[in-house]
C-alpha cells in the first residue's frame, strides 16, 4: 500500500473547535498569533477573547524621546519582554499635556492641564472616567481664570489653606493611584501634602463624582495595591507599618493598621501579593553625577524580599525571604504585581522588573535575588542614564477585556 499525502485545509476547522483551542492559549499574544492565521480563522474568532484570560505578564510603555520640549506625537512604543520586540500603538491621550500617573488592571491612569482624571484601555481603547481633581476632599475651590493659582488647597493636618497651578496638580499630587477593577468598582491613591511633606490617602467609586479622605492620620503611604482575593487596599509607609482598607459605597473606609517592630533600612518599599501571602519589597538607591549633564542621578543597586507575619495583634514582624521560588515582580509607578514565571516561558524567575518611579530617570533594569546582581533590559542599555524630561517608563499587563 503506497503512502497517500491527505491534504487538509485548516481554515476550514469548524467555529466551535477553532473557539475550544483558542481557550487553552492563556497568553494573549498567542490568542493574536492563532487569528491571524487565515482570514477565516479571523472572521470566526472575535478581537476580544471569548473567555477569561488570566493576568498577563506586563508590558513596558517607554517614554517619548528624551527632549525638553513637550511631546505631542500621540503614538507610543511598549516592549514585550517574551518576544523582545517593540510594538508601536497610537494612544492619542497620552500626549502632552496629559500625564501617566501609572497603571492598573491594563488601564493607564491619566490626568491632564485641567482637573480631569481617567482610565484608559490602550487595547480596546475604553475610557473610565474618575471623579475631577477638582473633587477632592481637600479642595477649597477652583476657578480657571485664577492664572497660575487655579486651585487653592487645605491641608488636612495645619488646616492651613495655599494654592496650586494645574501643572502641580497634574504633574505631584497623585503619587500612586490603583484600582480593584476598572469598571463597578474602586480608586485608592496615595496624594501629596505639600506643606508638610507628608502623604495623604483618598478613595472613590469609579461610578461616584467626588473622593474621600482614608480616615487614617500620620500615616505616609509609600505605596498601595488591591488583593482581589481579600477584597482589602494594602499600604505602606515609610517605617514598614502596613494598613488595610475595605472600603464601600457611600465614603465608608474599614481600617487595621499593624506597625512594624523591626526597622528596615531602604530607600523606597512596595507590597505584592503572591502564593497567598503579603510581601514586601525594599529598594536600596545610591547617587552618582552624569558628567555629560551634570545631573544628579539615583541608581538602583538592590532589592529585598519580607513576608508579613503578624506578631501580634496590631504589630507586624517583616520576616527575610531569601528566594520567590518561580515568582517575578514588577515594581515602578504602575500597581506593583507579582506572577509565576512558570506561566511565561522566557521570563527569568526570582528576579524583580523595576522603573523609575522617582526621579525621571532611565533607572530601569532587573534585579536577580539569587545572584544578587542588576542586568539591564535590552530596550534600555547600561548607558542610558539621562534624565527624562516627560514622564517614566511604566509596566501595564495588556487587557482585552
Amino acid at each position: 500500500m503506497s503512502d497517500t499525502e491527505i491534504q487538509v485545509d485548516w481554515s476550514a476547522i469548524p467555529d466551535d473547535i477553532l473557539v475550544k483551542i483558542a481557550e487553552t492559549l492563556t497568553i494573549y499574544s498567542d490568542y493574536i498569533r492563532l487569528r491571524a492565521v487565515c482570514l477565516n480563522w479571523r472572521k470566526s474568532l472575535p478581537f476580544t477573547p471569548p473567555y477569561t484570560l488570566p493576568c498577563q505578564l506586563p508590558w513596558l510603555l517607554l517614554p517619548p524621546p528624551t527632549s525638553i520640549t513637550p511631546h505631542y506625537d500621540s503614538r507610543r512604543t511598549f516592549y514585550n519582554i517574551l518576544s523582545n520586540k517593540l510594538h508601536t500603538f497610537s494612544v492619542s491621550e497620552s500626549s502632552y499635556p496629559r500625564r501617566i500617573l501609572g497603571s492598573s488592571h491594563g488601564y493607564l491612569i491619566l490626568t491632564s492641564g485641567t482637573p480631569e482624571v481617567f482610565c484608559l484601555n490602550p487595547v480596546t481603547k475604553s475610557k473610565v472616567h474618575l471623579p475631577p481633581l477638582s473633587t477632592l476632599p481637600g479642595v477649597v475651590s477652583f476657578n480657571f481664570s485664577n492664572v497660575g493659582r487655579e486651585y487653592f488647597v487645605q491641608d488636612q493636618l495645619t488646616g492651613q489653606i495655599y494654592p496650586l497651578e494645574l501643572k502641580q496638580m497634574r504633574d505631584d499630587f497623585i503619587r500612586k493611584l490603583v484600582l480593584s477593577s476598572p469598571s463597578n468598582g474602586f480608586a485608592f491613591a496615595i496624594t501629596t501634602s505639600f506643606l508638610c511633606k507628608t502623604t495623604e490617602m483618598i478613595f472613590c467609586t469609579t461610578s461616584e463624582d467626588h473622593w474621600v479622605w482614608v480616615p487614617v492620620s500620620n500615616f505616609t503611604a509609600e505605596d498601595v495595591i488591591y488583593c482581589e482575593s481579600q477584597g482589602l487596599f494594602y499600604a505602606v509607609n515609610g517605617v514598614g507599618d502596613v494598613g488595610s482598607f475595605r472600603v464601600s459605597i457611600g465614603g465608608v473606609c474599614d481600617v487595621t493598621i499593624w506597625q512594624a517592630v523591626n526597622l528596615i533600612p531602604c530607600d523606597l518599599r512596595y507590597l505584592v501579593w503572591y502564593n497567598g501571602e503579603l510581601l514586601l519589597l525594599t529598594r536600596r538607591l545610591e547617587t552618582e553625577v552624569d558628567i555629560r549633564t551634570y545631573c544628579e542621578l539615583y541608581r538602583t543597586v538592590g532589592f529585598e524580599v519580607y513576608r508579613f507575619c503578624e506578631y501580634e495583634p496590631g504589630r507586624v514582624c517583616w520576616e527575610p525571604v531569601i528566594s520567590l521560588g518561580d515568582g517575578v515582580v514588577f515594581v515602578g509607578e504602575s500597581a506593583s504585581l507579582a506572577l509565576s514565571s512558570s506561566d511565561f516561558p522566557g521570563c527569568k524567575k526570582n528576579c524583580v522588573y523595576f522603573t523609575d518611579d522617582y526621579c525621571n530617570s532611565n533607572d530601569v533594569g532587573v534585579f536577580d535575588l539569587e545572584e544578587k546582581c542588576i542586568h539591564a533590559l535590552p530596550c534600555f542599555p547600561d548607558d542610558a542614564s539621562l534624565p527624562l524630561y516627560w514622564g517614566s517608563p511604566i509596566w501595564i499587563t495588556p487587557n482585552p477585556h
